[in-house]
């Protein structure tokens, strides 16, 4: 859509432009007007013309005017201005300011028109020419990703060598690598057990694809958990690399978010996830070699096994944080959490400060005011029905800048979470509810590969919240009670002689029928054909 803006000051000139010339032959869709300069700049900073033809001598805002105000807005479409002054001092001016055409009064209609169409001509080349730039530029970001695979698999696979460090430099600064020249560097892979079996009968692109979900995953989980540099790539190995920059502390954080993505990742997409790490850290030159002790690892782990994923879980339930920059993880907080879960959720409010990386007092207060109101926005997008907080937030600035020391911004934070976790808790009061529920999905369908992902989207909580629910109001985690409805089961099926233990095994959610001993085993202290015979069936 063409649209124009005519500004005069005199109203027959400016009805005259606006309804006696043919605007639609030349092009244009609407056309715009405004007697004044100031009127003119708001109408272009809210219509964005392509076009602006304007008088150059208007009281308040004179046509000059206009153009500097236009000029630091970065307005990008063409002027055309009107003057009944010969004064070659305006024509200048004007010109300076990135005019298209300089008219004087009067004008004719076939004058104008030249004026225009050059005009719109050059609009139309210059839109043309961003498209294109932006073509190009979305070409190459597309290409990035596969640029830096490429390089980064050559770094891991082939050992450095010194007559490249020039070019390697060189590449490394053009996609944004260059953190990874100087300082150490830890590199852990990430592989997906039985992946041949799981995707072999499907074809190439049914592997991609699943490898491809994995890497997205991976890349979400090292977004939460806050590292700052970091690169994921794909190995001809078909595993996930991860190279991090080292850091105090990193070894440990880079286990535990191993074992994370082990379980969380590994239900999310029904496969067994394995992980190998180089135990030490090292430069760019030493890549090769981290490269072949995290593969060593990785190796290792899958030939000789790996924790149980009910030890993953537990060891999950130790070390996930609620994130307080998470506005979605605070509510279910407020929603199902103790007011002991609450304080302790903001002991980690220091943290959150130091990720604002404000200067003063002030900024303080201005950050917690703003983070405290998108926490309550969320809250009542998810049905929280207080709306105190909206219709008068100046109460809440006016009561947090009274107070300007970390310490008491936290405590004052600290109270508004638990006042309102109080209003919540009265108006839902759904913990209960919503294990039940949980445990009738489960009842319903424990034979199906069911994860608590699937059962937390089922029941709208976090896999973490239904995990923390579930052992409160259960006593056994989420894996703990699924493995108990299937054993339980497992022994009613068990006194029907027309079921073979491995039959039991698949109908009741094991693939493995060794791995469903093992566990009917823990659970009853006999396999599962002893505890047929011991009920006096006989032998299969």
């Amino acid at each position: 859509m063409v649209r124009v803006l005519v500004v005069d000051d005199e109203k027959e000139i400016r009805g005259g432009l606006v309804t006696q010339l043919p605007w639609a032959e030349w092009g244009v869709d609407e056309v715009l007007d405004s007697d004044d300069g100031d009127t003119a700049l708001e109408l272009a900073r809210r219509y964005r013309p392509d076009l602006i033809i304007t008088d150059i001598r208007m009281p308040r805002m004179s046509g000059l005017q206009l153009l500097e105000e236009l000029v630091k807005d970065r307005f990008e479409g063409g002027v055309i201005v009107i003057s009944g002054y010969d004064d070659f001092h305006y024509a200048k001016e004007a010109f300076k300011l990135g005019v298209s055409d300089y008219l004087l009064k009067p004008i004719s209609k076939d004058e104008l028109e030249k004026a225009v169409a050059v005009s719109l001509e050059r609009i139309r080349e210059h839109v043309a020419q961003e498209q294109n730039r932006s073509l190009i530029q979305q070409g190459y970001e597309l290409a990035i990703p596969r640029m830096r695979e490429e390089l980064l698999r050559n770094l891991i696979e082939k050992p450095y060598r010194e007559d490249q460090v020039l070019r390697v430099h060189h590449k490394l600064k053009q996609l944004n690598l260059e953190w990874l020249l100087p300082g150490e560097l830890r590199l852990i892979m990430f592989g997906v057990d039985s992946l041949r079996a799981l995707t072999g009968a499907e074809g190439p692109e049914d592997k991609d694809a699943l490898l491809g979900m994995l890497g997205e995953k991976l890349d979400l989980l090292f977004k939460e958990w806050q590292l700052d540099r970091y690169a994921l790539f794909h190995s001809k190995e078909d595993a996930w690399v991860a190279l991090v920059e080292d850091g105090e502390g990193m070894e440990g954080i880079l286990d535990r978010l191993a074992k994370e993505a082990c379980l969380r990742i590994g239900e999310e997409l029904g496969i067994r996830l394995n992980w190998g790490a180089a135990s030490t850290t090292g430069s760019l030159p030493r890549l090769h070699d981290l490269y072949r002790r995290a593969l060593d690892s990785l190796v290792y782990l899958k030939v000789y096994g790996r924790t149980d994923a009910d030890e993953l879980e537990d060891d999950l339930q130790i070390n996930l944080e609620v994130r307080l920059d998470n506005p979605k993880e605070l509510v279910e907080i407020l929603k199902y959490g103790t007011e002991h879960d609450i304080q302790e959720t903001m002991e980690g409010f220091p943290r959150l400060v130091k990720s604002w990386n404000v200067q003063h007092p002030r900024d303080l207060q201005q950050k917690t005011f703003e983070w405290l109101l998108e926490l309550f926005r969320t809250a009542h997008r998810s049905g929280w029905n207080d709306t105190s907080w909206e219709k008068n937030p100046i109460l809440l600035w006016e009561h947090l800048e009274r107070f300007d020391t970390l310490e008491s911004l936290q405590k004052q934070a600290t109270i508004r979470l638990l006042t309102t976790a109080a209003s919540m808790k009265a108006q839902f009061d759904t913990r209960s509810q919503i294990v039940h529920e949980a445990k009738r999905v489960i009842n319903q369908r424990y034979n199906e590969n069911l994860t608590l992902q699937m059962v937390a989207e089922h029941v709208h909580v976090t896999p973490v919240w239904l995990s923390k629910l579930f052992k409160k109001e259960t006593g056994m985690n989420f894996l703990e009670y699924l493995t108990d409805v299937r054993m339980t089961k497992a022994a009613e099926l068990l006194a029907d002689l027309n079921y073979k233990v491995y039959q039991i095994s698949y109908r009741i959610g094991y693939q493995d029928p060794v791995y469903f001993s093992k566990l009917f085993k823990k659970k009853y202290g006999c396999t599962p054909q002893e505890y047929r015979n011991s009920k006096g069936n006989q032998h299969e």
